[in-house]
């Protein structure tokens, strides 16, 4: 095992460790950010109120039906936030062979499937969005909610993949500048100049 040179992708990369061949140049590892996590359940906190209240006052049954629908779904997603700040291991990697998601799949998409990377805002965006060569063998065997974005790919040309970094330790850019280096012509020159280390 050896630590990862972050310094082409930011510092906050800097405590991860993952296994590398000798001569590669090391993957860039992203993790869920417990700061984030934080900000999130803090959140729903807040909007767990207004649903205990519909969910306990004397009123009308299907208002106190919503308020504990309410409260349900807000217990589902705060039951995944904390098993998410208990995982410890690196969710996205960019590394010589391509992106691993493990939130989308469980293999890697190597450089060849994707055709490019949509442009994106630095200061505002959360996401990025690839546009894949083969979007059908791509996404085969992954969850249907995964596959709708080769149907929607094929039907409107909008993006097939959306990769997010909202509750990860990292930013657009961080991820941006991975990308770009590996593979430069990928990220649009404009977005590639601004994608600079943190």
């Amino acid at each position: 095992m050896s630590s990862a040179n972050t310094g082409a992708i930011g510092p906050t990369l800097a405590s991860h460790r993952f296994d590398m061949l000798s001569g590669t140049n090391p993957p860039a590892c992203f993790s869920w950010s417990i700061e984030k996590l934080r900000l999130a359940a803090l959140l729903l906190m807040a909007a767990a109120l207004p649903a205990a209240i519909l969910a306990t006052t004397p009123s009308v049954a299907a208002v106190k039906v919503l308020g504990l629908a309410w409260l349900l779904a807000i217990a589902r997603l705060a039951h995944g936030i904390a098993r998410r700040a208990r995982s410890g291991a690196g969710v996205l990697m960019v590394d010589q062979s391509g992106i691993l998601d493990l939130r989308l799949m469980p293999r890697r998409i190597g450089w060849h499937e994707i055709e490019m990377v949509f442009p994106v805002n630095l200061e505002r965006g959360k996401v990025i969005d690839l546009s894949l060569r083969w979007p059908d063998t791509t996404l085969a065997g992954t969850r249907w909610l995964t596959r709708i974005g080769a149907i929607l790919q094929q039907a409107y040309g909008v993006p097939a993949i959306t990769i997010s970094m909202l509750f990860l330790d990292g930013h657009v850019a961080d991820l941006l500048a991975a990308i770009a280096h590996y593979r430069p012509d990928l990220v649009a020159a404009s977005t590639a100049r601004h994608a600079v280390p943190r």
